[in-house]
């Protein structure tokens, strides 16, 4: 009887080692009762269970826009990727999923969506997702945080554009403290104030919100915060944890990499934000 509890185990370990399932159980995809669950197992899974991963191609226009938030996640997550300004985008946009960039290629397919695929870059390791369940919902807030905050320049220099409203009224979205209003009409400083306190209700420490300090959502919240920057330089004087994060991720040589043009992109994000 012990014999065959014996042989049944080597089987089921067998079968588990096929594909990598077996690391995937060591690293805590499967976790015990008593260890907090690791979202980034899933991932671990079908990396570990390639033979040779295919690189990964990065999509989106020279603009300091959608596109950097991801070029610095695949730039920091030591992923195989490589990157593409769009030669000609007229014959690209129809195959994209969404007519639009960014996009990522993959092994699986084609994704469409700058939130999307930074997920799926999150998916890749603990690093990027967030080291445990509390993380990954301190990444994910920065990351819905942040795009509240490039959409909102996005609607303002629309407007500035079609003269809907004057360089005066858009102006005043750096300025306006108002926290009463619809979140809507938030200003700059509003957004800023509110992530000043996060960084310190949620643990924040050494310029880092989690203990990566490079998750998608810390990425996407850079990105944001430097477009914020290249329109207004002294936008986050006033805010010294931000400041902190901000520095200390722009000091990255990863993030650096990026910056320069030195990385896996093509050249510069150039200026997008103008108002």
């Amino acid at each position: 009887m012990a014999r065959t509890r014996a042989l049944w185990h080597r089987g089921v370990a067998t079968f588990l080692a096929v594909g990598g399932v077996l690391l995937a159980v060591q690293e805590g995809c499967f976790a015990n009762s008593t260890a907090q669950p690791s979202l980034a197992g899933l991932g671990r899974l079908r990396r570990n269970s390639a033979v040779a991963r295919p690189a990964l191609k990065y999509t989106y226009f020279p603009l300091w826009a959608k596109g950097p938030a991801v070029a610095l996640a695949l730039q920091h997550s030591g992923l195989e990727w490589e990157g593409a300004f769009p030669d000609d985008w007229k014959t690209l946009k129809p195959k994209t999923p969404f007519l639009e960039l960014p996009i990522l290629e993959t092994p699986s397919g084609t994704i469409g969506h700058e939130l999307a695929i930074l997920n799926y870059i999150g998916q890749q390791s603990q690093r990027m997702a967030g080291h445990d369940l509390t993380e990954f919902a301190v990444s994910q807030q920065l990351l819905s945080q942040a795009e509240d905050m490039y959409q909102k320049m996005v609607k303002l220099s629309l407007q500035l554009k079609t003269e809907q409203i004057t360089g005066e009224e858009a102006a005043a979205f750096w300025t306006d403290e108002d926290e009463q209003t619809h979140n809507r009409n938030f200003g700059a400083k509003v957004y800023l104030k509110l992530l000043e306190a996060f960084y310190k209700s949620s643990g924040g420490t050494g310029g880092k919100f989690t203990s990566s300090g490079i998750t998608v959502g810390e990425c996407k919240l850079f990105s944001t915060l430097h477009a914020m920057k290249l329109a207004k330089d002294d936008i986050l004087a006033d805010y010294a944890e931000l400041s902190g994060f901000y520095d200390r991720f722009a000091a990255e040589a990863a993030t650096q990499a990026i910056l320069k043009g030195e990385g896996k992109m093509p050249g510069t994000f150039n200026q997008y934000f103008k108002f």
